[in-house]
């Protein structure tokens, strides 16, 4: 992983932010519309992973323990998994932080795993480990805060184009990602009462819930709206980001087995 790498990343996103176009043009086409949102869709998830861990180094960083900044790395499933928003996996201890690991669940029509609805499970396309790395830099430690503010605003626009270009949802499902993180890491400071380190993590999210509210409000005040081409334009900014790109291979990889298990499966009718 190269942190100067996001350091510098971060510095484009600040600069296409502040320029980017906010007008949307009719004529770019709904079905470019639709690919964004499935593109944006098949990134939540590695945006929110991305900044919470970016919460958790900053943390380390301020207790001076730069030789246990936490990294992640993601493995493709080999098969077809949800994890239910209800269930909570087991909790493992990487360095100084309590991580609840994720629980996969089969789905046939019911949950073979649980008696939760339907609603409470979401498909997965990868699992997350997580190891202790003393990789760092001056810029890493400089930068790290930028990136998890460029990457929160960020977030805020394309939840905007998700909900008022694309129409494609009601429920804003960066800010939902963000509240059950909450949830998980307050769940993991009622088991684990004396690790200061997730308690500052909650704190720390929480403000990052508040700030990306602020970006929201912001854009709704204001009825910005994107050009498509500027959503693109963005999606590829972040994905250059080495935890979010790591993460979006994984996804790619998975979609790849699909399909190839798709083709396998016509070839055999």
């Amino acid at each position: 992983m190269s942190w100067s790498t996001s350091v510098k990343e971060s510095n484009r996103l600040i600069d296409y932010i502040n320029k980017a176009r906010t007008v949307y043009h009719v004529d770019k086409g709904w079905q470019s519309i639709k690919h964004a949102q499935f593109e944006i869709s098949y990134m939540i998830r590695p945006i929110l992973e991305t900044m919470r861990n970016i919460l958790r180094n900053i943390i380390l960083c301020k207790k001076k323990l730069t030789n246990q900044l936490i990294e992640l790395n993601s493995n493709p499933l080999h098969f077809t998994a949800s994890r239910c928003r209800s269930c909570k996996g087991d909790l493992q201890e990487v360095g100084t932080f309590w991580i609840l690991s994720t629980s996969l669940h089969e789905i046939h029509n019911e949950c073979l795993m649980c008696k939760c609805t339907l609603d409470q499970h979401v498909p997965i396309d990868y699992m997350l480990d997580y190891k202790c790395s003393s990789k760092t830099s001056s810029d890493f430690q400089n930068g790290i805060g930028n990136i998890r503010n460029t990457l929160c605003h960020a977030s805020a626009k394309l939840a905007h184009f998700l909900i008022y270009t694309a129409c494609s949802t009601k429920d804003d499902p960066f800010l939902n990602g963000l509240e059950e993180m909450i949830v998980e890491e307050t769940y993991i400071c009622e088991i684990q009462k004396s690790n200061d380190f997730n308690i500052q993590l909650v704190q720390e999210l929480s403000k990052l819930e508040s700030q990306y509210e602020q970006h929201m409000n912001k854009l709704k005040s204001t009825k910005e709206n994107f050009d498509v081409q500027a959503v693109y334009e963005l999606i590829k900014i972040i994905s250059n980001y080495p935890t979010v790109r790591e993460q979006m291979a994984a996804v790619k990889k998975r979609q790849r087995m699909i399909i190839e298990e798709y083709e396998y499966k016509v070839q055999k009718i």
